[in-house]
Parts: C-alpha cells; structure tokens; sequence
C-alpha cells in the first residue's frame, strides 16, 4: 500500500473541466496533477509517478491519442480517454 495518496494527472485544456473533474478527486483524498496541452501531460508525467491518467482526446500541441501512444509505450499506467467529440 502506498505512503501517499493516489495521484492522477488530469489532462484538458478547458479550466472549466479541469475544476470540474480535479474537486471531487481532491475531496476524496486523491492528488490531482494539472495539464492543459499534450507536451506539459508527457512532461508531467516525466517528472512524478501517477497511478492512473485521465485524459482528454482532442489536446492543443499534441492530441490525447498521441500522448495516450507515447506514455502506454513507457508504462501501463490506467489512462482513461475523455471525449466530446462524436463520430458521424
């Protein structure tokens, strides 16, 4: 069992989301770690341990399916994808 808390990185762009998803989590105990484009969610990640990623798909810089290919090549930490974007 772990000396900390379960840590996340939250990537999205929108601050609205960002406060939307980061509350609740730090409510119930969990660190939340900000990034708002794909390059400062693979620096983030570089620097820490996280125990699961959310992250958004459509990211300014580097999209989310980018980022979600560069960081499963490294580890197996659990991503899970956020989305608004619909298929037509």
């Amino acid at each position: 069992m772990p000396d900390r808390p379960a840590r996340i990185l939250l990537v999205d762009d929108e601050q609205p989301i960002q406060t939307l998803l980061s509350f609740p989590l730090q409510r119930d105990g969990y660190e939340v770690v900000q990034a708002s484009d794909g390059r400062e969610a693979l620096a983030r990640f570089s620097e820490q341990t996280f125990d699961l990623v959310v992250l958004d798909v459509m990211l300014p810089k580097m999209d989310g399916l980018e980022v979600c290919r560069r960081l499963r090549a490294r580890s197996s930490v659990p991503i899970i994808m956020l989305t608004a974007k619909s298929e037509e």
